[in-house]
């Protein structure tokens, strides 16, 4: 599609999964409609709240939400959860997740969203300011079934997705060319896209099983494996030998480095232990 095309007008936006699903969406996708549909069918999703979409309490009283936050940062209380209804004519269903932010990351919402505010001509307001200071979700699933702490771990694993995006661009520099001519420089980005694919299928041929695998060692691997590779395209049989031997290094040289501060995601996913970043 169209760069410029949104996110809710894509397809897959309308996608139907099975019941029992969890969809961790981002605000490209917020539609309440669409959610209560989802919600209907057994689906159910994670997302982060949409500024200035209407709340109501259980007694469908509007809330007051940068009061709220004032009231529980006030308290010294530092994750909350209530059931709400979201948006004047919808009405959905939902849990209202918050968890106060380290003041490092909430100093860089805050930073990101007055840069948003100046780029499109606006004045952030203090109340606009207050969020900044809070991890916001909705989630439709019961707490028994996923806790606060589940439906924050689960989200973050967004961030993956992100990662990959950057190691497409950064690493495989999708977007760099010495080349002033519009063509040439098609012709490099589909070089590149299709250098991206063969990375990725070598990926799932042996690192993709791993949970603390690490794609950019990956990458240079692959990379320092380039001409061995090429030479393999029409011999199954040498092909087969170095997926089998690239299986083999990935295993013992593309693993991440222990972090100390902050657990690597796959961690966190493996202990249920949920950190900010």
């Amino acid at each position: 599609m169209h760069g410029k095309t949104s996110d809710n007008r894509n397809p897959l936006a309308n996608a139907v999964y099975e019941a029992g699903s969890l969809r961790l969406q981002d605000l490209g996708y917020f539609n309440l409609e669409r959610m209560k549909q989802q919600a209907a069918r057994g689906e159910y999703w994670i997302s982060r709240y949409q500024l200035n979409t209407a709340i109501f309490d259980q007694q469908g009283l509007l809330l007051d939400l940068s009061q709220r936050l004032y009231n529980l940062k006030r308290a010294g209380i530092t994750q909350y959860e209530c059931p709400v209804e979201l948006g004047v004519k919808t009405r959905l269903s939902a849990r209202l997740l918050l968890a106060a932010l380290p003041e490092e990351a909430a100093a860089r919402s805050r930073a990101k969203r007055k840069e948003n505010a100046s780029k499109q001509g606006r004045t952030v307001t203090q109340a606009s300011l207050a969020l900044c200071d809070w991890k916001i979700l909705i989630a439709n699933a019961e707490p028994e079934r996923l806790s606060l702490k589940d439906c924050l771990l689960r989200y973050s694993v967004r961030w993956q997705i992100e990662l990959l995006f950057k190691l497409w661009k950064s690493h495989g520099k999708l977007g760099h060319s010495h080349s002033a001519n519009p063509w040439r420089r098609l012709c490099e980005l589909s070089v590149k896209l299709l250098i991206v694919v063969v990375q990725h299928w070598l990926f799932l041929t042996g690192l993709w099983d791993m949970p603390e695998r690490s794609l950019i060692k990956g990458g240079q691997m692959i990379k320092e494996q380039a001409a061995r590779l090429a030479a393999c395209i029409n011999d199954i049989d040498k092909l087969t030998q170095l997926l089998q031997e690239l299986a083999a290094r990935f295993q013992v040289g593309c693993r991440q480095n222990t972090r100390k501060k902050r657990p690597n995601t796959w961690r966190q996913l493996l202990e249920g232990v949920y950190e900010f970043s």
